[in-house]
């Protein structure tokens, strides 16, 4: 008797409580929006860049590029790879950052070296540059050489 009060007092606890096992963050198959907390670094992930509910976090982290005209972001899960590209937006006009727009690149680290996103793209309305990305890592801006 002990045993069944305890399964189904467990069962209503789980129903009371949702059976979501991932938190806020989480993104899923139908796709979702993730921000930093400083709102400088967004995510766009479309729908079907992911299988699975993943928590998509955004860190700032102290690792820079060269030429760094701005702070650097972690995306975690680090690694993730993403069946479609996901957009990558970054705000360069956030207060106390002084950039020529002609001058940005987004750069995203692999291994031991920042690549830069190939598909950069100013935004005419807004001071945003934007990439696609295949995989999360840290990203960050730096000085386009190109």
């Amino acid at each position: 008797m002990a045993l069944r009060f305890t399964l189904g007092f467990c069962a209503i606890c789980a129903t009371l409580a949702g059976c979501d096992p991932v938190g806020d963050d989480a993104v899923g198959p139908d796709g979702g929006v993730v921000v930093s907390q400083d709102g400088r670094l967004t995510l766009d992930i479309p729908a079907g860049a992911l299988d699975d509910f993943v928590e998509v976090t955004i860190e700032e982290v102290d690792t820079l590029p060269p030429g760094a005209l701005g702070p650097s972001y972690r995306v975690l899960p680090a690694g993730t790879v993403f069946n479609a590209p996901v957009e990558v937006l970054y705000n360069y006009g956030a207060p106390g950052m002084d950039v020529d727009p002609q001058q940005v690149q987004l750069v995203i680290a692999r291994a031991d070296d920042w690549n830069p996103l190939p598909d950069r793209m100013l935004h005419d309305d807004d001071p945003v540059v934007s990439a696609t990305a295949l995989y999360s890592s840290t990203v960050g801006i730096a000085i386009n050489d190109r």
